[in-house]
């Protein structure tokens, strides 16, 4: 069925491949799933790196069959093939040092990407409430966030980005505020500069006074959590907790 000329047929095995393989046939049909990440349908693409993302949390090892795959998927113009490529770069860095510092040099690619996305203007099929791909957005601060944990360089290729997407991500509507709330959990995870940290508590501040319940909560508990990372900057805003 991998190999059925019906796309639809395809997919499906990749997803049930994907939902039962064992670590035996994860090894055995690694190639064949790493053979049609590079299918020119784009369909296809999302499938096989889906099923990869399965495979690598039940065998680790197995990044190395995946990795040049993904580093070229990374490139891509479908935003949903590159949104899959982040979910199983960010799993290959999770479960592999190597491959987390293989995925590092990419950094100012991914950079550019998110450059690309916060700086473009009116798209109608990846336009979410006046915010160019939230859901693209998300992942990749995600990814940075694994990527400049622990990390000086790469850090430091982030934070004029992180900045950019802090300072002109519209708050008004949720889609920005879940932007923003990526943005200061990658800020406060990684070594960033200690203005861009003021700059993250007092986004959570602004939280603090949102009329939506729900975001003054995360606001809280996400000071809860950083508070150890920059103590002054969150003691700023004690007035409005209490």
């Amino acid at each position: 069925d991998l190999n059925h000329s019906n796309q639809y047929i395809t997919g499906l095995a990749l997803c049930a491949l994907g939902t039962i393989c064992s670590p035996e046939m994860s090894r055995d049909l690694g190639g064949e799933v790493e053979r049609l990440m590079k299918s020119t349908n784009p369909y296809l693409k999302k499938k096989a790196v889906l099923c990869a993302v399965r495979i690598i949390r039940k065998v680790p090892e197995q990044y190395d069959v995946f990795q040049n795959s993904v580093r070229s998927l990374l490139t891509e113009k479908n935003h949903g093939v590159l949104l899959t490529a982040m979910t199983l770069a960010n799993e290959m860095c999770q479960q592999n040092a190597q491959a987390l510092h293989s995925f590092r040099k990419l950094v100012p690619n991914l950079v550019r990407i998110l450059k690309t996305l916060i700086m473009s203007g009116y798209s109608p099929e990846h336009d979410v409430a006046g915010i160019s791909d939230p859901f693209l957005q998300i992942y990749l601060l995600r990814l940075l966030r694994v990527l400049g944990r622990n990390d000086n360089e790469a850090s430091e290729t982030m934070n004029d980005i992180l900045a950019q997407v802090s300072t002109n991500t519209e708050n008004s509507k949720n889609v920005g505020n879940a932007i923003l709330y990526e943005t200061v959990l990658t800020i406060m995870d990684i070594k960033s500069e200690s203005g861009l940290r003021v700059l993250a508590v007092n986004i959570l501040g602004r939280f603090l006074i949102n009329n939506d319940k729900n975001i003054r909560y995360v606001a809280l508990n996400t000071l809860l959590r950083v508070v150890h990372a920059d103590h002054n900057a969150v003691q700023r805003h004690r007035a409005t907790v209490v």
